[in-house]
């Protein structure tokens, strides 16, 4: 870290670089703006996004010294995050690195859960109320997204992260390959931590081997000192700061481990006790995200109650198998969030089956999707169901979703539904809910995903319709795995199950 007070000179080109980060939940979203590196448009109560970069004519990139802060040449007050210095940031799952002829530093994010964390000033912090802004320049890479749970988290004298309100902020990163400023303005963002910061703790990519760059990140006391520092930087590397470009490698396939078939499972949970915390039942592996899940009474049996966790068949199966599903399903506590289940997702961007976590593919209405293949379905309150589908959005460069809301044949909120779900293993899953045709979701065009770090097969056209014909949903750029699987899960959000049976056809 480094705190910077200097004298008016002429502006040097001031440089720090920047920290990364992994996060949890949120709800409020700043109000982006692009303009022109123009941090005075910043409205001082809110985090906001400050604009593109424009690269200045500055001194040629030979010329730029990629891993040296330069000296301070400005009337700016500041702590910033030296990334030279490993011992200022923390990397959890995550790696970091400064790569030859860039002057930032880029997270890299790993399988499973990752975050990073920045200490500020030698980890004795600042006083928030003298230093009242974080700021940070970044780059989200090629293909990636920031998912939309991932928040940035106060860590304080008095403890943290924690994902109680008011010790995290969601912060709507830009991924248009370009860089941005974003500024949080500490006492609005975080009303319920106290003054004496330590360190933040901020989010990585969604995607495994995805990456996010960051120039520099530190704390100020105005918007005009972030401004001249951002002016600052531009003017020593602005001709290094370009969009972020597709990788120039040759993709290959990757095959995950795979079964032939489904083992036979019939789990109807009358042999676990009610009120004790869910485990792993036969070919169903337990993930325990909060570890909120129970087994409660069914009508004087037993079914599990899911919560803030996720409960997967343990395993894929090859290509082309045709199996059969069915389990009751009752919706019990929650009309947002994700609380339902996912079949035919692939091994890659969820390694940990952790159906809990959001895949960062929409937060919209307070809904969160987990996932990042396979179709998902959530239940959105009384009849309403949600189907969604990952898919590549070429034109933004990212994994998003196509979605649509269906009313389905009875409350599911009221009493347990049993659902079958029936897959051909060639071209079509059929859905039933009490033994009445639901839904049809057709596949076809198997093959690998444009997302650069994506690398297994997929189906690409997915078409779902109703029982009655009607188109409800029809996408090209899908990712619905080419493989076979079944996943139960829920975010803040209850649902109950009972008697899953899983058989080959």
């Amino acid at each position: 870290m480094k705190r910077i007070i200097a004298l008016l000179i002429a502006i040097a080109a001031l440089v720090c670089f920047a920290a990364c980060s992994t996060g949890g939940d949120n709800t409020a979203t700043p109000d982006p703006k692009t303009t022109e590196n123009n941090a005075a448009d910043v409205t001082p109560e809110k985090a906001t996004e400050a604009g593109t970069t424009q690269a200045p004519t500055a001194a040629p990139a030979t010329d730029v010294p990629a891993t040296k802060e330069p000296a301070p040449g400005s009337d700016i007050d500041a702590i910033l995050i030296d990334f030279e210095d490993d011992t200022s940031y923390t990397c959890y799952g995550s790696m970091a690195e400064i790569n030859p002829g860039e002057p930032w530093l880029t997270i890299i994010t790993n399988p499973g859960d990752n975050n990073f964390v920045a200490h500020f000033d030698e980890g004795f912090g600042f006083d928030s109320t003298e230093y009242p802004y974080i700021a940070f320049k970044y780059r989200v890479g090629y293909g990636q997204s920031v998912r939309a749970s991932n928040h940035l988290y106060a860590m304080t004298a008095s403890g943290g992260p924690t994902p109680n309100n008011g010790w995290w902020y969601h912060l709507d990163y830009i991924n248009d390959l370009d860089w941005h400023v974003a500024i949080v303005q500490i006492a609005s963002a975080f009303p319920s931590a106290d003054n004496e910061w330590r360190s933040l703790r901020t989010p990585t990519v969604d995607t495994a081997g995805g990456d996010l760059a960051y120039a520099w990140l530190g704390v100020f006391k105005s918007v005009e000192d972030i401004e001249k520092y951002d002016a600052a930087y531009n003017e020593k590397y602005g001709e290094l700061l370009v969009k972020a470009a597709p990788p120039d490698v040759e993709k290959q396939e990757s095959v995950p481990l795979l079964d032939d078939a489904f083992e036979n499972v019939n789990i109807n949970f009358e042999d676990c006790e009610q009120n004790a915390t869910l485990t792993s039942v036969d070919m169903f592996n337990y993930v325990p995200g909060l570890n909120n899940s129970v087994y409660v009474d069914r009508d004087g049996g037993t079914a599990a109650q899911i919560e803030f966790d996720a409960l997967y068949y343990n395993g894929l199966v090859k290509s082309g198998t045709a199996y059969t599903v069915s389990f009751d399903l009752m919706n019990v506590g929650g009309a947002s969030m994700f609380g339902g289940f996912i079949f035919n997702y692939g091994d890659e961007g969820n390694t940990s089956r952790n159906f809990y976590e959001d895949s960062g593919l929409v937060q919209a209405g307070g809904y969160i999707l987990a996932g990042a293949s396979g179709c998902g379905v959530t239940f959105k309150g009384e009849k309403t169901v949600m189907f969604y589908i990952p898919v590549w959005d070429a034109d933004n460069t990212k994994l998003t979703v196509a979605t649509v809301d269906f009313e389905g044949p009875v409350d599911f909120n009221a009493a347990y539904s049993t659902f079958r779900l029936e897959d051909d293993g060639q071209s079509k899953v059929t859905i039933y809910v009490n033994d009445e045709l639901f839904v049809t979701v057709e596949y076809s065009d198997p093959g690998m995903s444009a997302a650069p770090t994506l690398y297994e097969q997929y189906y690409r056209s997915v078409k779902i319709s109703a029982a009655d014909g009607t188109e409800l949903l029809k996408v090209d750029n899908a990712h619905f795995s080419i493989y076979k699987s079944f996943a139960f899960g829920g975010r803040a959000h209850k649902i109950c199950v009972d008697n899953i049976t899983i058989a080959n056809k």
